[in-house]
């Protein structure tokens, strides 16, 4: 579906269903993939950056899930009021958490289908 096509479901939200500000905060956490993508994919693979751990020994899927532990401590700290050092919202750091989430998914499907070859 192209972001054109999304952003008229989006607009036509009354018959999908839900909180139309759900949907626009989907087209939000897109356009944020889009964009920080842009800073790490290597190749043409929107995945190898989450895929460098593998040289470590470490599954993808697992290097993700560090990843949204360090995001979750980072948004548990911010809610106790701390105050925020790097720049990075609540919100912000709730869209990594959403992104990281997504991404860890397509992972985990990635890692399945290699299993079911073997």
């Amino acid at each position: 579906m192209s972001p054109k096509d999304l952003i008229k479901k989006i607009e036509g939200y009354k018959t999908l269903g839900g909180h139309k500000r759900f949907y626009e905060l989907l087209l939000e956490i897109a356009e944020l993939h889009a964009r920080k993508n842009k800073n790490y994919a290597v190749d043409g693979n929107p995945l190898s950056n989450l895929k460098e751990c593998s040289k470590f020994g470490v599954r993808p899927s697992l290097g993700v899930l560090i990843r949204l532990s360090d995001k979750w401590s980072r948004l548990s700290e911010l809610s106790k009021g701390k105050v925020d050092l790097v720049g990075e919202s609540i919100k912000d750091t709730l869209f990594d958490n959403a992104v990281y989430s997504l991404l860890m998914v397509i992972l985990l499907e990635e890692e399945q289908r290699e299993i079911k070859k073997k």
